[in-house]
C-alpha cells in the first residue's frame, strides 16, 4: 500500500537520529544462543539490570535474572544498521534485543521463594520442556539434570555466600516475569515490588 509507506517512510526518517545513536561498543558478537544453562547475552542483559539496581535507592538489588525467551537477536560486531562503525552499538540494535519495553521490577524473595523460582525452570515455559532463567554473575547454585523436579537446585549462592532459607533477598527482574510469565509463577510471591 503506497500510502503505508509513505506513513512508514516518514517515521522511519523521524526516528533515525534516535535509532542510530551509538549507546556502546562490543569486541566481538555476543549471541543469545548458549547451552542449556545460560547464554553470552543472558549473562550481560542480567549484569546489565543489576547494575541498574543494585544502588539502595534504585531498589538494592543483589542479584538479576531475565527470561530468554525475551531475547530476541544477537548483538553482532560486523551489524552495520546506521552507519556506525563494526564494533558501535546503536540504540535500534540493542532495543532489537529485548524490543518489548518491558521494565524492570526490583522485588523481596526468601531464600525458599528463590530456591522455588530456580525449580521452576524445570517446568517452566509453554510446552513444559523447562526454560533456564539468565541469571547475574552474583547468583550461583548447581543444578542435576537427573533429581527429581523439586530436587535439582542445591548449593545456592550470592556472591559467594550460601543463601538462607529464611532470609529475604533483592531480586531484579522484568515486569514480565513478575508477573509470573513463562511459567514463572514463584515470582508472585515477591513483596515489596520497586
Amino acid at each position: 500500500d503506497p500510502a503505508m509507506k509513505a506513513l512508514l517512510d516518514l517515521y522511519r526518517v523521524a526516528s533515525a537520529p534516535l535509532a542510530n545513536r551509538i549507546v556502546g561498543s562490543i569486541t566481538a558478537d555476543i549471541k543469545r544462543a548458549g547451552n542449556m544453562d545460560e547464554s553470552a547475552l543472558g549473562d550481560v542483559i542480567a549484569d546489565a539490570q543489576l547494575a541498574a539496581t543494585i544502588a539502595p535507592d534504585a531498589g538494592g538489588a543483589v542479584i538479576a535474572m531475565t527470561n530468554p525467551g525475551g531475547i530476541r537477536t544477537d548483538l553482532l560486531y560486523a551489524q552495520i544498521s546506521g552507519g556506525e562503525l563494526p564494533g558501535q552499538v546503536t540504540y535500534a540494535e540493542a532495543f532489537a534485543v529485548q524490543p518489548f519495553s518491558n521494565s524492570l521490577v526490583t522485588l523481596t524473595l526468601t531464600g525458599a521463594q528463590l530456591k522455588a523460582v530456580l525449580e521452576q525452570q524445570a517446568t517452566a515455559g509453554s510446552d513444559g520442556s523447562g526454560r533456564m532463567l539468565q541469571i547475574s554473575h552474583s547468583l550461583t547454585y548447581t543444578w542435576s539434570l537427573s533429581a527429581p523436579v523439586g530436587s535439582k537446585v542445591s548449593d545456592i549462592k550470592i556472591n559467594g555466600v550460601p543463601v538462607d532459607p529464611a532470609a529475604s533477598y533483592r531480586v531484579t527482574v522484568n515486569n514480565f516475569l513478575a508477573g509470573g510469565g513463562d511459567g514463572f509463577t514463584a515470582f508472585l510471591a515477591g513483596t515489596d515490588l520497586r
